[in-house]
């Protein structure tokens, strides 16, 4: 287990500047696949953009049994989070709901799968960044058993994962 600390300045109401340290832990133990097991075919690892604006293609076909293995990330969750909260809570009713074919990776507390921000990089592109790098640590991990494939709506994401 590594430990990692997020430091920032916060301006608190009276105005005082005060210091928030943060412990972030990133672990190698997590879960990777669901508990029963994967199902058959391919894994797909979803990117924001398709959870914020593919949502009803996701439920419909996740519900009918056509889509399985669907990866959806802390980073996508997070970020679906703060941008639609009414989005957010359709994807949580989802993943409570598929069972065995969708399954949530804890990418920003595993050890393989952590990024932190470059200098001068917005958060949009270090999430972008993030998915990348886990959907290609889900390659290297399953690459013997089956394929996983990135869908994205970006086609600078999808450049740069090619």
């Amino acid at each position: 287990m590594e430990r990692r600390f997020k430091a920032f300045i916060r301006k608190n109401r009276k105005g005082q500047v005060r210091k928030v340290v943060r412990e972030h832990y990133l672990r190698d133990d997590l879960a990777t696949e669901p508990d029963g097991g994967w199902g058959d075919g391919e894994c797909i690892v979803i990117d924001t953009n398709v959870a914020l604006h593919q949502l009803d293609f996701l439920e419909n076909t996740s519900s009918a049994g056509v889509l399985h293995n669907i990866i959806v990330l802390q980073t996508v969750l997070e970020e679906v989070k703060h941008r639609n909260l009414k989005v957010y809570g359709r994807m949580k009713k989802m993943v409570q709901g598929m069972g065995r074919r969708l399954f949530v990776f804890a990418n920003e507390h595993h050890a393989d799968t952590y990024i932190t921000a470059n200098p001068g990089e917005s958060p949009n592109d270090r999430n972008d960044r993030a998915i990348r790098r886990a959907a290609a640590w889900y390659q290297s991990q399953l690459s013997e058993e089956r394929g996983v494939t990135l869908i994205t709506n970006d086609r600078e994401c999808r450049a740069r994962a090619v």
